[in-house]
């Protein structure tokens, strides 16, 4: 694949704080890459060195794009009060030759002609984070930057925000974006970069970044675990396995190399494996523990 955007060293100080150190990444046509980190970790800093809103303090970027072909969705966009939806698509694609047509901007929104004529600052929260959204690709970039994307949209809406990025991927948009839902990283991107403390610390596949751990989880519907407890209960010892109860569910956990027999001795006491179901760890799990070096703290908003 061919490397879209370049990386070398790249070191950025603010007064006497270092937010970057020596940052090594490649990112590559038509890759969707997830940056993940804690507030601090120095994600809006690279964002902003990749959009050259910023001059590193040192080391290279090289970026294969013109200004024109980059979009780029920020974490939030206050809209004039006195500028209508409509007007503003108009606007925006007034700067570009080749934009969305009507249908397609019809086809991401899904407004009635009510809200096309409506202020956009009236709009809700949801609908203007979409309006934002449909403005960020309207003349068809080639890169594309969102900065926690799906901030303010409800379950619905979030899905057919995703829906619309993976025709974005089947279109070879290249993608680089942030958020604080894990499930969103695990369904759309091809790689996740760990930022912490302005350092890179991790870079690979969602799913490579799941087995880190090496750690299994065996998800069983409580009211089926309750008829056979004093039956597992010597495969619980045996394998070391760590149990978490909760009303409607019980959670083994245990390392991978065990999950065969782990089965095979369930199989033996006839428990029901149609009921059960088996996983990795979570990424959220994976990656923001003690042993990966970022803690336990909450992704947020930086």
């Amino acid at each position: 694949m061919k490397p879209v955007i370049v990386s070398e060293k790249i070191k950025k100080e603010f007064s006497n704080n270092v937010a970057l150190h020596g940052i090594d990444l490649s990112i590559n046509e038509n890759e969707c890459v997830a940056l993940l980190g804690k507030n601090g970790a120095g994600k809006s800093t690279l964002l902003n060195i990749i959009l050259g809103n910023y001059f590193p303090t040192s080391g290279n970027m090289t970026m294969n794009f013109a200004k024109n072909e980059i979009g780029f969705l920020p974490q939030k966009t206050n809209f004039p009060e006195d500028v209508k939806v409509d007007e503003l698509i108009h606007l925006v694609a007034s700067y570009g030759q080749n934009h969305l047509s009507k249908e397609e901007r019809n086809d991401i929104l899904k407004f009635s002609p009510e809200q096309l004529n409506q202020f956009a600052a009236k709009l809700s929260g949801g609908q203007q984070r979409l309006l934002d959204f449909c403005l960020s690709i309207i003349n068809k970039p080639k890169l594309l930057i969102m900065d926690e994307p799906t901030n303010g949209m409800d379950t619905s809406t979030r899905q057919h925000f995703w829906e619309i990025i993976q025709q974005l991927m089947k279109n070879e948009t290249t993608i680089v974006f942030t958020t604080h839902y894990i499930e969103e990283v695990n369904y759309s991107s091809d790689r996740v970069v760990l930022l912490d403390d302005g350092k890179l610390i991790a870079d690979d596949a969602p799913y490579h970044l799941r087995m880190l751990d090496h750690e299994k989880i065996l998800w069983i519907e409580s009211d089926n675990y309750s008829p056979y407890k004093e039956k597992v209960q010597k495969i619980i010892s045996a394998n070391q396995i760590r149990v978490v109860e909760t009303n409607e569910l019980t959670k083994w956990h245990f390392q991978a190399e065990e999950a065969s027999r782990i089965l095979e001795e369930l199989l033996a006491i006839d428990f029901p494996l149609e009921k059960i179901e088996l996983t990795n760890t979570s990424l959220l799990d994976t990656i923001f523990n003690e042993k990966g070096g970022v803690g336990n703290e909450e992704l947020d908003e930086s």
